[in-house]
C-alpha cells in the first residue's frame, strides 16, 4: 500500500513538471523554479514521505518513495501524464528510481547535485539531524528560541534558517518536527546510497546539473 503525498499545485492548467526536494527540505523549497515556468510549465510540488505535510512511514527506502509518487501521478493525471521530473540531492535519486521503475510516467529527467553512487561524503546531514533532535522541543517558547538552541551546533545562518523551516507549532501550544528526524537519521546510509535493485535503462532525455 502506497503513501498519500501531500502536493501543491503551481500554475493552472494540466501539470507538466513534478518537483522532488531534497533530505530535511519539502515541496515549497522549489516553488521558486516551479514558479519560473508555471506559465509554460504547471508543477506539482511533492512533500517526500516522512518530510513536510506528508505522512510518517516505518521504513525508508527509495522504491517505495517512488511508487508514491508514481500512485499519485497516475491518480492525478490519468492518461495526461507521462510528465517531467526535477529532483535535487535524495529527490533527485528519487526521480531517478521513478524513472527506473516507472519509465512510462517520466517523459524526462533534471537532477541536480547528487548522482545514483554513493553520495555519503561532503553533506554532514547525521550532525545536521543529531543536532535538531537534541534540541528540548518542550522548553521552546519561539522560533528565535530554537534559532539560540540550534546556533550552538549549526553555525550559519542560512543552514539554521532552512532547518528550522521544518519546525512546527501544535495548535494548543508546543513544537513539533514536520520530518520523522529519527528514520531519517537511521536511514541515512539508506538515503546516501543506490539500492541494487533498482536499474536501467532509462532512454529518455536526462539533464545533470551540479
Amino acid at each position: 500500500m502506497t503513501v498519500a503525498l501531500h502536493v501543491t499545485r503551481v500554475g493552472t492548467g494540466t501539470p507538466r513538471v513534478a518537483y522532488l526536494h531534497g533530505l530535511l527540505g519539502q515541496g515549497k523549497n522549489l516553488a521558486t523554479i516551479a514558479k519560473a515556468v508555471a506559465g509554460a510549465e504547471p508543477g506539482l510540488l511533492y512533500d517526500l514521505p516522512n518530510h513536510g505535510r506528508s505522512p510518517w512511514t516505518d521504513a525508508f527506502g527509495y522504491a517505495a518513495w517512488a511508487d508514491a509518487v508514481a500512485a499519485d501521478l497516475r491518480d492525478r493525471l490519468g492518461p495526461a501524464v507521462p510528465i517531467s521530473v526535477f529532483g535535487h540531492s535524495m529527490g533527485g535519486k528519487t526521480a531517478m528510481a521513478l524513472a527506473l521503475r516507472h519509465p512510462s510516467l517520466v517523459r524526462g529527467l533534471v537532477v541536480a547535485d547528487i548522482a545514483p553512487d554513493d553520495s555519503s561524503h561532503g553533506y554532514g546531514f547525521r550532525r545536521l539531524l543529531r543536532a535538531l533532535r537534541e534540541i528540548a522541543l518542550d522548553e521552546i517558547q519561539t522560533r528565535a528560541d530554537a534559532d539560540a538552541a540550534l546556533a550552538a551546533s549549526v553555525r550559519e545562518p542560512g543552514v539554521r534558517a532552512f532547518l528550522l523551516q521544518n519546525l512546527h507549532r501544535v495548535p494548543g501550544g508546543g513544537w513539533r518536527w514536520l520530518p520523522n528526524l529519527a528514520l531519517l537519521e537511521e536511514s541515512l546510509p539508506q538515503i546516501s546510497g543506490w539500492p541494487a535493485g533498482i536499474h536501467g535503462p532509462f532512454t529518455r532525455p536526462v539533464l545533470w546539473m551540479r
